[in-house]
């Protein structure tokens, strides 16, 4: 059989503890790196058609979108008429509890493992288009920077993968600890082995990361960039930036940011802007997306169409704004106040039309700016750190009332503060809130305690269909030293690799509100 074909068949037939699904739409013998190439489109990058909501039964259809409930960037809408679909199906994720996959009623509604299929899944077409491509040499220069070019895209989409499991199943790095961290398992061949998986650290699987994203730098550094659907150069240095940035290793942090502040598209400036929405495939500092969106539709956009729109923009985000202030542009195109209600706009505008552009995985110049500025504080380079804070709020804050000097006084845990408090503000529901909180703290320089309160009203369907009755309201705590920061592992994983340990979490209390 040809080598290649039995390339595709793997693809589309073969697992490995249930790491790989058919996901190859095409049988077709594979005879040239195009066909790779439409393989990496199709197995290696996330899917971007998708239509559905959260609702119990559709976790299968996206990539984590809990990750936007699970911070503080989302609230419970008590106005919806019901908690469904949104509310049940990841009330789990919502107020951390031991079993993540079940509503409020004790149910089951969500599936814990698809997240890490859907990533295994992916690394293991990284891992076999790789495998493959060493039969192309290529017959001139445009076919040696195609097959570059894949290469590439292959290495930085690996070391994505394992940075989103990385900060899903194991603890944020740590010097102190990383060495004996345990994170998830590191597969980096193509064929299929017959054997338990046993948890790499987490400073194996950082390390892996770093080296993937190394050499996508080496593969891509010549090549032009095809699309904001694919990486490239400027992609894979913001991604070598956040990296380093988790690891509190900021001289590289600072260098990477530097490199794409340089070479990558400008800052929008929300002066300027016109637009319905903000994040848009044509948005000028947009680098990278991929995936689905999953916001729109869940997450109300408009004080008249409640019903069905489960969350909504919390007050912790709103107010990291300083409305009570109004000089920033971003409460007009981000999140909005609107008869009363915080709509959120900057992805779906003012409608629940699904979008072409990810809401968890997207990469733009501003967060650049934001490592940049981070990276420098933190290694002593405060004027930089500044700078690079002050080139960004420009284009967010009202011209007429931008005053550098605001920034140009902060020095020391009061900068740094400031410009995480910018992330927060900036990067809002792109799938970053999450993962940065893990990280501040631990981070090598000025680390800070986190803790995250929820509320939430239980509701369940009446007499008539349109009627729904309160059962419980009930407070959630997630403290700065809970386990419940790192994700469990699915149990069907830990049961099939003999010897695997789960992360531990206990059965979340509460406090009970109306009673």
């Amino acid at each position: 059989m040809n080598k290649l074909y039995t390339l595709v068949c793997l693809l589309a037939l073969l697992g490995c503890s249930d790491f790989l699904e058919e996901y190859s739409q095409d049988k077709a013998y594979v005879q040239s790196y195009e066909d790779l190439d439409e393989l990496l489109l199709g197995n290696a990058y996330f899917s971007r058609n998708n239509s559905e909501n959260w609702g119990a039964g559709n976790s299968e259809s996206f990539y984590y979108p809990w990750i936007h409930v699970i911070a503080d960037e989302l609230a419970q809408n008590v106005t919806s008429s019901s908690w469904f679909p949104a509310g049940t199906s990841t009330f789990g994720y919502h107020t951390w509890q031991l079993k993540i996959y079940e509503g409020p009623d004790g149910n089951t509604v969500w599936d814990e493992g698809v997240d890490y299929r859907h990533l295994y899944n992916h690394i293991n077409a990284c891992n076999m288009i790789l495998d493959e491509l060493d039969a192309f040499t290529g017959e001139n220069e445009v076919d040696k920077q195609n097959i570059s070019r894949i290469a590439g895209e292959c290495h930085f989409l690996r070391g994505v993968y394992y940075f989103l499991l990385v900060n899903f199943y194991g603890k944020p790095y740590s010097a102190t600890s990383a060495s004996t961290d345990p994170a998830v398992p590191l597969k980096l061949t193509a064929y299929v082995e017959d054997k338990y998986y046993v948890r790499n650290s987490v400073e194996e699987v950082y390390g892996q990361i770093e080296k993937d994203l190394l050499m996508a730098e080496d593969f891509l550094k010549d090549v032009p960039k095809k699309s904001v659907w694919r990486a490239d150069i400027n992609a894979v240095r913001l991604m070598l930036s956040r990296m380093y940035l988790h690891m509190s290793s900021y001289v590289n942090a600072k260098k990477y940011a530097e490199m794409v502040t340089s070479t990558g598209p400008q800052l929008t400036d929300l002066n300027l802007f016109s637009g319905d929405e903000f994040l848009t495939p044509n948005l000028s500092e947009l680098i990278f997306s991929t995936g689905t969106s999953s916001l729109p539709g869940n997450v109300t956009f408009s004080p008249n169409y409640n019903y069905g729109n489960n969350y909504l923009i919390s007050s912790e985000l709103y107010g990291a704004y300083h409305p009570e202030v109004g000089n920033d542009l971003r409460l007009k195109y981000f999140v909005v106040e609107d008869g009363g209600t915080i709509c959120y706009r900057k992805l779906q505008g003012e409608s629940s039309s699904k979008t072409e552009l990810s809401d968890v995985f997207v990469l733009r110049t501003a967060e650049a700016w934001l490592n940049l500025a981070e990276a420098a504080a933190c290694s002593d380079d405060e004027i930089t750190a500044r700078k690079a804070l002050n080139v960004l709020r420009e284009k967010r804050i009202r011209q007429d009332a931008f005053d550098e000097t605001e920034v140009d006084a902060l020095s020391g845990l009061a900068l740094v503060r400031f410009i995480r408090e910018e992330r927060q503000r900036e990067l809002c529901l792109e799938g970053h809130r999450w993962f940065d909180l893990r990280r501040y703290r631990v981070a090598e320089k000025y680390a800070q305690p986190v803790s995250l309160t929820r509320v939430v009203t239980h509701k369940v369907q009446g007499a008539n269909w349109w009627d729904y009755d309160v059962q419980w309201i009930r407070k959630y705590e997630l403290s700065t030293e809970d386990a419940a920061w790192v994700m469990p592992l699915p149990e069907a994983e830990v049961d099939k690799n003999t010897g695997m340990q789960n992360n531990p979490r206990e059965e979340r209390g509460y406090k009970s509100i109306n009673n």
